[in-house]
């Protein structure tokens, strides 16, 4: 089925019950002519929103973009993903985005990519209803946690001591796990171990040695590898047979990208 978002011909079209028209909330479907003039509303949900190096602050209670244009509450709204696109985000971006989110009452989780965050929050600055609900904030680089009542982060690579650790490995490993070169190595020893507690495997055969020296182990659940070569640099026959035989310990790996 194909849904065509389009303007009405109206000058005054017909408002919405309850509740205005939200960009990406709702699509006209039908055709508003003088033969058809009347308009079906379908409420479309949105529930994941990802900002990729689009962020820019939150103003009373909407996101900002870089581009100036403001991105109002999406009330359908689980899960925000932020990509940053600058080197470290203040204690005011991780409250104003929670404010954002939380305006949904089926917000769910926060994510944060590519960036600094505080070493802590103020937990009087935290939104009681983020509390109240256990809103996840989860920052996957430095697999961290954030605790939402004390607004201190707590690293989930190391020791999985209970249920909640367990869901929350769970939970990180859920979306891409990115093993970026410019990571510190202490960012990299994090995630390897992220990935070793997900896997519950511990082979030392054909695992894959990272550029930082460090061992990169067999992931038993993965199903696509991106791997990404410096610029011009091309893999050889050896690199590509060991690729091979990492990648054969899983019986869900579809897919291997090499750009």
């Amino acid at each position: 089925m194909w849904l065509f978002f389009r303007a009405s011909r109206y000058s005054n079209p017909p408002p919405l019950p309850h509740s205005p028209i939200k960009l990406g909330s709702y699509a006209y479907i039908g055709d508003a002519t003088d033969n058809n003039p009347d308009l079906i509303f379908l409420q479309i949900p949105i529930s994941k929103l990802d900002l990729r190096w689009s962020f820019s602050t939150v103003d009373k209670g909407d996101i900002v973009l870089q581009s100036g244009l403001c991105l109002p509450t999406l009330s359908t709204l689980e899960k925000l993903s932020v990509n940053a696109n600058r080197a470290e985000l203040i204690e005011e971006d991780v409250i104003g985005l929670l404010n954002y989110g939380v305006q949904s009452k089926r917000f769910k989780e926060l994510w944060f990519y590519t960036c600094k965050l505080p070493a802590s929050i103020s937990p009087k600055m935290i939104p009681e209803t983020a509390k109240s609900r256990n809103i996840k904030v989860l920052w996957p680089e430095e697999t961290c946690l954030l605790n939402i009542q004390s607004g201190k982060w707590k690293q989930v690579g190391d020791k999985m001591v209970n249920a909640e650790d367990i869901q929350t490995i769970t939970q990180l490993c859920s979306n891409t796990v990115v093993i970026n070169n410019e990571s510190s190595q202490q960012s990299q020893k994090s995630t390897i171990e992220l990935l070793k507690k997900a896997s519950r495997h511990d082979v030392d055969e054909d695992d894959i040695t990272l550029y930082s020296g460090l061992s990169l182990p067999i992931i038993t659940s993965i199903e696509m590898m991106d791997i990404q070569t410096e610029e011009g640099r091309e893999m050889n026959k050896h690199e590509v047979n060991g690729i091979l035989n990492y990648l054969q310990h899983s019986q869900r790996f579809k897919n291997w990208l090499n750009v």
